[in-house]
């Protein structure tokens, strides 16, 4: 019963934010005239499907981890190449096709996606702080996997935090700060463990060949809060605060880990989100929405690197025709596609590797590996 709970709770988190993500792009293209044919609820086979009165179709299919809608004169659900559905002209596609919009609305249909996302949480956290009011998290923590440095350096959850670098920590936020500014250096922490309080020094960085890197991540999260009732006003600052934290952390995280200053094992795939769909929805029905609301965010957020392929690669090629005032080479855009498409299949087994390496079995294959990759390159 446990693992049907934990497939379920996956399922909806992960059909959730991206049939959010496909309506923000379908709600955008009609808005701009095109014509989008289906809106499906999952992939493979079609259980169910029924026409509304602007020609879509909307299915529900057998696999229901996410969905995809398809525009008029896409070749498939990518949207990425054009082709002229049979018994329509090409009057047809200049009316209602995405490919032949202008570039500030094709601009806008690729922004649709991550910006639905962004608004789905922003209303999810708003909705959450004012009808609960907003939590104020204690010093106590949770130590998120024993695979974390947290861990490794002996916290535990339910530690309480009373000092970080010889500083007063009241509450979570305090303690976030000081482990940022400890990044790289030495973080010194005091904690009350029930009726004892000791002293644990963390290094936030590791030797590798003589070279200092840093590590960004202590692998820790707030344990105990207690709700504060909060304006109106408090409630939408501070949801569309979250949001964007959230969001710029991710982006940022990518950046550095793209140019190098962050390790990729920082990279999680579809696993690490089925360990924390099934914590969250553990942890009570609050704190699974909040999740859901996060992977949203982080979900646009992903979607926004100009990576060609994702959203932000769409609003990156738009936005230079827009600018110059005439279409790119199509042999040209479809070439950095396909280097798009290594990058984000990359990108994805990268994040299973990392999750797979948890696992003891895969762990040790993974150290084999790495081993031998470096004998070999000696």
């Amino acid at each position: 019963m446990a693992l049907v709970f934990s497939l379920l709770t996956f399922i909806i988190l992960l059909g959730v934010v991206v049939v959010v993500h496909e309506l923000g792009h379908l709600v955008i293209a009609r808005l701009n005239g095109v014509f989008c044919e289906v809106f499906s609820f999952g992939f493979g086979t079609t259980l169910f499907s029924r026409k509304d009165s602007k020609g879509t179709e909307w299915r529900i299919s057998l696999y229901p981890l996410g969905g995809y809608v398809r525009m008029f004169g896409d070749s498939d659900a990518s949207s990425v190449k054009e082709v002229i559905p049979a018994g329509y002209t090409e009057e047809d596609m200049e009316r209602m096709s995405a490919h032949r919009k202008k570039p500030w609305q094709r601009l806008l249909i690729a922004a649709g996606g991550p910006f639905a996302n962004f608004i789905f949480s922003i209303l999810v956290l708003f909705t959450l702080s004012t009808i609960n009011g907003m939590p104020e998290y204690d010093n106590t923590i949770t130590v998120t996997s024993e695979s974390s440095l947290a861990y490794m350096s002996g916290l535990r959850t339910g530690d309480a935090i009373t000092k970080a670098n010889d500083t007063p920590v009241k509450d979570f936020e305090e303690l976030v700060t000081q482990v940022k500014k400890s990044v790289g250096k030495k973080l010194a922490l005091e904690l009350k463990r029930g009726e004892t309080t000791q002293t644990i020094d963390i290094n936030m960085f590791k030797e590798i060949d003589g070279k200092t890197e840093a590590i960004p991540v202590l692998g820790i999260s707030p344990n105990g809060f207690s709700y504060k009732a909060v304006s109106v006003w408090e409630s939408a600052r501070s949801a569309v605060a979250s949001t964007y934290f959230i969001a710029s952390e991710n982006i940022k995280a990518m950046f550095k880990i793209a140019t190098n200053k962050m390790s990729t094992k920082n990279v999680g795939g579809i696993v690490s989100i089925f360990k924390v769909s099934s914590a969250s929805a553990e942890a009570g029905f609050v704190n699974f929405i909040m999740m859901v609301a996060m992977i949203s965010t982080v979900l646009g957020a992903i979607n926004l690197l100009p990576i060609p392929v994702l959203d932000g690669g769409g609003i990156l090629i738009s936005a230079i025709e827009w600018i110059i005032g005439r279409p790119l080479n199509k042999r040209f855009v479809s070439a950095i596609f396909s280097v798009g498409l290594f990058a984000v299949v990359a990108l994805m087994l990268l994040g299973l590797w990392n999750d797979l390496s948890g696992f003891k079995f895969f762990g040790s294959i993974k150290d084999s590996l790495e081993s031998w990759l470096g004998h070999f390159f000696k």
